[in-house]
């Protein structure tokens, strides 16, 4: 089985966020991360600050389906199959908590993955966001 590609990037972070009855909120996100590429499956890999903890992300890439993974401060599993409900979690240290997506759009494709989805919880929705990971090799 062939070594894993490694390379070092450039992450920007795009994320909007629209509870029901309230403004949307936007946050901007710049840092370095690893794309890793392990046989034809990519995944990306950065670190974060939320809420003054270092928090851990990957993504599992891909055009029809994706996978983020937080861990740290913020302990969470979000899939994304377009089209589909997926059921994922949430632990923010008090315990776990089971969410769902509901995934509207996602498309990747050179650098650039997008995703737009409904979070749930207990079958209510709790807002909509949309995710936009953009990646560019570091210098």
């Amino acid at each position: 089985m062939s070594q894993p590609i490694k390379k070092t990037v450039n992450v920007r972070l795009l994320s909007t966020i629209k509870h029901p009855d309230s403004v949307a909120e936007t946050l901007d996100i710049q840092t370095t991360g690893e794309l890793t590429i392990k046989g034809e499956q990519p995944y990306l890999i950065y670190e974060e600050l939320q809420n003054e903890k270092a928090v851990k992300t990957t993504v599992k890439l891909s055009s029809d389906s994706a996978l983020i993974l937080r861990n740290g401060g913020v302990k969470m599993r979000l899939p994304f199959v377009k089209g589909e409900l997926q059921t994922g979690s949430y632990d923010s240290g008090y315990g776990p908590m089971m969410i769902t997506t509901n995934t509207e759009q996602l498309q990747f494709e050179d650098g650039k993955f997008r995703v737009e989805y409904e979070l749930l919880i207990n079958e209510e929705v709790v807002g909509t966001y949309t995710l936009e990971l953009i990646y560019t090799e570091a210098n």
